[in-house]
């Protein structure tokens, strides 16, 4: 018997190498334009489902009223964190906030929420947070400004359940402030869920180093897509209107209302 291993026919195996590539060229391709149908048909002011809230937070406003995050139930509704011993480093999300309180300020339907970074047991209390509600001339009937007892309660509410991010310490002594917090706002809907987040502070800073880099070379101003950059807090201002308009008009989770057809066509 002869068991001597077969002799490979070097023009087979090249044979056999293009088609397995061209079969996953191909295959990609498929894929592709699957992916570019489903994109075209998707509906861009859609914000997607990122995850339902899973527990309420219960705390004090600044008037010492006991009050929790139920209250937006059925509501669409804002939140973002606020640190009462460093207003400025969020100062972006805050403007934001108060702009969404005085455009939706005869709409029933939105509401807005500002959770403390600090508890009581931090030196944030009811008495602080009224003091810094005036100070910044937040819209208490629009917006309620929280705090608990618990710090970390607070904190892990923000970072697990709203998504937004970790509080965390820095260096002693760094100019910037003693604590690093989100920036970020979430946007969540009539069934509790976190629809899109927004960070308009990094907004702001791309607006800024663009001016910054226009000044420096003004023939950017021609370059394809650098006015995204120019514009960047108008644009994520006009994303966060468009998502709030379409998760208004919802009429279950992520599924828009239809417009009526006229019966006489």
């Amino acid at each position: 018997m002869d068991l001597e291993p077969r002799e490979r026919n070097p023009a087979e195996i090249r044979k056999t190498i293009f088609a397995l590539i061209a079969i996953m060229i191909i295959g990609a391709i498929i894929v592709l334009s699957a992916y570019k149908r489903h994109e075209s048909n998707m509906d861009q002011e859609r914000p997607p489902i990122s995850a339902r809230l899973s527990k309420n937070l219960g705390a004090k406003n600044h008037e010492g009223r006991v009050t929790s995050l139920s209250v937006f139930e059925n509501k669409v509704w804002f939140v973002a964190p606020i640190c009462v011993s460093q207003p400025g480093e969020n100062k972006h999300a805050l403007d934001m906030i108060k702009e969404l309180a005085e455009h939706y300020r005869e709409n029933d339907q939105v509401g807005l929420a500002l959770i403390s970074t600090e508890g009581v047991d931090l030196g944030v209390g009811p008495e602080q947070l009224a003091k810094a509600v005036e100070e910044l001339g937040i819209n208490t009937e629009k917006i309620i400004v929280l705090t608990t007892g618990e710090t970390e309660k607070q904190r892990g509410y923000i970072k697990d359940q709203l998504r937004l991010g970790i509080v965390s310490a820095r260096p002693e002594g760094d100019p910037a402030g003693k604590w690093k917090f989100p920036s970020q706002i979430a946007l969540i809907d009539q069934g509790m869920h976190l629809r899109q987040r927004y960070d308009f502070r990094e907004a702001h800073l791309s607006h800024q180093q663009a001016v910054k880099d226009l000044a420096a070379n003004p023939e950017l101003a021609d370059e394809e897509g650098f006015d995204r950059y120019i514009n960047a807090v108008k644009n994520l201002k006009n994303t966060l209107h468009k998502n709030t308009s379409y998760v208004l008009a919802e009429v279950s989770t992520g599924k828009k209302e239809q417009p009526k057809q006229d019966a006489s066509m």
